[in-house]
This record gives C-alpha cells, sequence and structure tokens, in this order.
C-alpha cells in the first residue's frame, strides 16, 4: 500500500470536510403581514449567520426580496423600495436577540424580534 498517496487521500478528505463545515449556515424567519393601509401583504424577514462572516438580512413583502444586507448595514438602517413606497428596516440588539423596525413612506409599518441562529 502506497502510504504517501494514502496521506494524500487523507488530506483531501479533511479539506473538504473543512470546506462543508464552512459554508454550514443557519437561518431564523418570521412570517406575518402587514398591518394597516397595507393589511394582508405577507411580509418574511430572515436573518442567516454563517460562522465567521456578519449575519446576513432579508425581508421579502409580497413574495420577492425587496431588502437585503449584513448586519453592520442593517443597525444603520437599509433601504428599498416596494411599488415606489420607500422602505427602510433597521435591526437592533445584543447578544442573540435582534428587534427589526419596519417603516413604509416613513411611517412605522412593522417590527419583529428574532432570535440570531447559532
Amino acid at each position: 500500500m502506497n502510504l504517501r498517496r494514502l496521506s494524500g487521500l487523507a488530506a483531501v478528505v479533511a479539506a473538504a470536510g473543512l470546506a462543508v463545515a464552512s459554508v454550514q449556515a443557519a437561518e431564523a424567519c418570521v412570517d406575518d403581514t402587514l398591518p394597516g393601509r397595507l393589511a394582508d401583504a405577507p411580509v418574511r424577514l430572515c436573518i442567516e449567520a454563517k460562522a465567521g462572516q456578519p449575519a446576513r438580512y432579508r425581508l421579502w413583502l409580497a413574495g420577492e426580496v425587496r431588502i437585503s444586507g449584513d448586519e453592520p448595514a442593517a443597525r444603520q438602517g437599509l433601504g428599498g423600495d416596494w411599488y415606489g413606497h420607500p422602505l427602510w428596516l433597521r435591526c437592533t440588539g445584543a447578544g442573540n436577540l435582534r428587534r427589526c423596525d419596519l417603516t413604509v413612506d416613513g411611517e412605522a409599518a412593522w417590527n419583529a424580534e428574532l432570535v440570531l441562529p447559532r
């Protein structure tokens, strides 16, 4: 048996294991509908966490991604548009709890609390 070949194969298997581990992600989502004048519009907010990377936020309205960005930007505020209505999403929090507030046309429209996935 060729030990050099075996050690090369072991290195490939180990590298493949590291690659799989590095792309694993966890996601937490909240599904709801917008209240008020935008009633019945489905809204979905997800936070995706990957090891060693900032969490990523995505907000869907009526089945389409309208806002997307990473956690440092979400803390400052992320903008988007929904059929000419300006959207603004800002998420704050500490530890693994995040509170996200959505405004539409400059008015508070919706909020949610999510637990950051590990």
